[in-house]
């Protein structure tokens, strides 16, 4: 551990959690759904309404281990830990400890259709009537350049970074009823 320069006493930051936060601020940006799920290792317990606590230093004095927690997806760290809460809530715990924080990168293939049209020029023959200066009519034919819309749908499939970051605790119960 290091002691950052000009910090409190007691206020002491590891160089591997300064990279986890400016690695999760960096996932920050992006949104997709969130999954997780949780392993109980304790006997069920009502849902908590409460408000979740959330940890990544220390495990609750005196608190009673409810299961282990984890939640993950391609979002924002906010969107990941909320997820976490609820499960951490789900199982009627008040206090969520964060073990690990981890991404995983992947390339993926992507495809999409678009519209990829243009307009096309060719030339018709047309059939032409003309009255002539005598008064008798002739019939000849032309030629013109028409340019018409020709509708088309692409594809295309590119390979697109995708991020995907978990984390994974335990939950805990701190305060029960009638204590």
């Amino acid at each position: 551990m290091i002691v950052a320069k000009g910090a409190q006493p007691g206020a002491r930051y590891t160089r591997q959690m300064r990279g986890i936060c400016l690695l999760l601020l960096s996932l920050s940006c992006a949104y997709r759904p969130v999954e997780s799920s949780a392993y109980a290792v304790a006997r069920a317990a009502p849902s908590s309404a409460g408000n979740v606590r959330i940890s990544a230093t220390r495990d609750p004095p005196g608190a009673e281990e409810l299961g282990i927690v984890e939640a993950h997806g391609s979002a924002t760290l906010e969107a990941v830990i909320s997820a976490f809460r609820q499960r951490v809530a789900g199982m009627g715990g008040d206090y969520g400890r964060l073990d690990v924080v981890a991404t995983k990168n992947a390339v993926v293939q992507e495809s999409r259709s678009y519209e990829c049209g243009s307009n096309q020029t060719h030339d018709e023959t047309r059939f032409v009537t003309r009255a002539n200066p005598d008064g008798t009519v002739s019939t000849g034919t032309e030629t013109v350049s028409v340019t018409t819309y020709v509708s088309q749908t692409c594809w295309e499939t590119r390979d697109v970074e995708v991020v995907t970051l978990s984390v994974v605790g335990r939950a805990f119960r701190t305060a029960r009823e009638g204590r």
